[in-house]
């Protein structure tokens, strides 16, 4: 009864804040638990948006998106073999290969993601799945969204040769399991195109320890060689105990 008032005084849009802020800030006591919550990350509606919104940058990516300058460091060879784990529709890749022409770049995403984005920018690769080996493997704001981490970061690791550079991360010392709320038009860059409804989007996100990763690293034979604090564009809710930071780790 309570609730069916509420309702009626508010105003819509103020009850539709209140339901958005009680869904994100939510804990799940599993990873499990927020996944059966939310859709996966690859929802057909995401995917088919990002790729209508990308193709309108094509030709024009350095607008709208820049790799970060601590980056471009780890780029000092020649020729080189670089990844971009989660690159959505190889936006950054695009930028990059202007600037590295003798590189080759591959993009990892979601099957959906990666074979829609293969014919909209056929010089960059795309795979749902690792290349044996390369020279830079660059993750931005994704590893997050996985249900294991940790295990793909080691998997990574093994196959990278020189630098390993993480973005946008979700760093807390206690592992929290939600669900993130985020509206269609809040995903990607660049012009919205038409035939597009600003719907809900929701996905199962976790925190990761800053800890863990970097012992990984140094059990993979990695050194931590920048940690650039701060940088919280891949914190969401407003939890105290999370926090960003970026990290370059470099093989011994």
């Amino acid at each position: 009864m309570l609730k069916r008032l509420v309702k009626q005084v508010l105003p819509s849009s103020a009850v539709a804040a209140v339901n958005n802020w009680r869904t994100r800030e939510r804990l799940y006591k599993s990873w499990s638990k927020a996944a059966a919550a939310a859709p996966a990350y690859g929802d057909m509606r995401l995917t088919a948006f990002r790729i209508e919104r990308s193709r309108r940058l094509i030709g024009e990516e350095k607008s709208y998106v820049q790799p970060p300058a601590d980056l471009l460091p780890a780029m000092d060879i020649p020729a080189g073999r670089f990844v971009d784990f989660g690159g959505s529709a190889g936006e950054m890749c695009a930028v990059l290969r202007e600037q590295y022409p003798a590189w080759s770049f591959t993009v990892v995403e979601t099957k959906s993601m990666a074979d829609a984005a293969q014919a909209l920018r056929p010089e960059i690769s795309f795979s749902d799945q690792l290349p044996p080996e390369f020279d830079v493997f660059y993750s931005s704001g994704t590893l997050q969204y996985l249900s294991d981490p940790e295990t793909l970061w080691r998997e990574a690791l093994s196959r990278t040769t020189r630098y390993a550079y993480l973005a946008r991360n979700s760093f807390s010392n206690r592992k929290l399991f939600t669900v993130q709320s985020s509206r269609l038009f809040d995903n990607g860059a660049g012009p919205v195109p038409d035939g597009f409804d600003n719907v809900e989007i929701r996905y199962p996100h976790q925190t990761i320890s800053e800890a863990s990763l970097t012992g990984i690293a140094d059990e993979m034979g990695f050194d931590l060689a920048a940690r650039f604090e701060g940088r919280n564009s891949g914190v969401t809710g407003t939890r105290a105990d999370v926090y960003g930071a970026d990290l370059l780790f470099k093989r011994r």
